[in-house]
């Protein structure tokens, strides 16, 4: 299934992609399957079951799926109905505002240099490959049709990825066990700061011995506001199976100019490897979200050159095949 996270006004619900393309508010709609079976008490019960946010709907795994099965037959046949207090179930995609499915991860790993041809043409250091990742901030998160700002930093640019959700808490986690705790992926566009990395986000440090070193951190070049547009959907594994998410075409477009295309199959670090990788550090969490990386630019130069701020009121694109598309109006602030 395909859900989302979404408000009208202030009110912020979950939602889920019906067959007609609407889209059927996830708790009210359980609520409405439960009045109709003549339940007790069906809002309450609702609101345990099938919750209205996102992380406690991951939480409740695959018994929460499974009922929301219910709920979406049973809104199917009957498109009018409406929750126990009246509440409006369905609304026209154009009608709501997408937030970013999860909008409050305890964590969000960055896979920094997982392409495997980007990889492979690294110097790296002695001793078997590993992954690189750093995180990012919820402050970074806004919705897959939001506005992203930009401020004059120097040449800002796109790096579309596919994100794995974290469906299950753990610590330690064997390789054999890794796809048990995947709740289903997402789209990302990991909006990055290139002149502020080359320029001046880093230091060389010098140590008692007078050997030099340069160190880089992300904090800054890949963490302002706005910075990790996320959705519009997550697509659950039943619906999208992790061998199958790995193989699918990603592309970004800005004003309608192909920037990126290449396929998820290009991630040379995957679930297998890196749920026990980050797990052996981290507690992970549901709701966790971790970027898997991007591919390598449609044509390198004029991707290194692409400024989205000089693209200011234009729209950055962000595809990836059976997850989505993002339409996001570039500001220049």
């Amino acid at each position: 299934m395909k859900l989302c996270s979404f408000n009208v006004g202030e009110i912020n619900r979950i939602g889920v992609l019906m067959p007609n393309g609407q889209v059927a508010d996830c708790n009210y709609a359980y609520a409405a399957y439960l009045v109709n079976r003549g339940v007790a008490n069906p809002q309450k019960r609702a609101d345990v079951i099938v919750p209205s946010e996102m992380i406690p709907m991951i939480e409740c795994g695959e018994d929460g799926k499974n009922e929301l099965r219910l709920a979406m037959a049973y809104i199917e046949a009957n498109p009018d109905v409406t929750g126990p207090c009246g509440e409006q179930i369905l609304y026209n995609c154009e009608d709501i505002h997408f937030r970013a499915p999860v909008p409050n991860p305890e964590k969000i790993f960055s896979m920094a240099i997982n392409n495997k041809f980007e990889f492979e043409r690294c110097i790296k250091p002695e001793g078997p490959a590993h992954p690189l990742y750093f995180s990012k901030y919820n402050s970074c998160l806004c919705g897959a049709y939001d506005d992203i700002e930009i401020p004059d930093i120097g040449i800002v640019g796109t790096e579309v990825e596919m994100v794995f959700v974290i469906g299950r808490g753990g610590k330690n986690v064997p390789k054999e066990k890794a796809n048990d705790y995947i709740y289903g992926f997402t789209c990302h566009n990991d909006i990055t700061a290139f002149t502020l990395r080359m320029n001046r986000e880093w230091l060389i440090c010098v140590n008692g011995e007078g050997k030099q070193e340069k160190v880089m951190y992300p904090g800054r070049y890949k963490c302002f506001d706005t910075f990790a547009p996320m959705g519009p959907w997550l697509v659950t594994v039943d619906e999208l199976p992790i061998e199958t998410a790995f193989n699918q075409r990603m592309e970004a477009y800005l004003d309608n100019k192909k920037m990126q295309e290449g396929s998820t199959d290009e991630m040379l670090f995957r679930v297998d490897y890196m749920i026990p990788y980050l797990s052996a550090a981290h507690t992970l969490k549901p709701g966790d979200l971790c970027s898997c990386g991007t591919v390598i630019s449609f044509n390198e130069k004029e991707f290194d050159n692409a400024d989205l701020r000089s693209y200011d009121g234009k729209i950055l694109e962000s595809y990836i095949e059976h997850i989505g598309t993002m339409k996001n109006h570039i500001k220049a602030i």
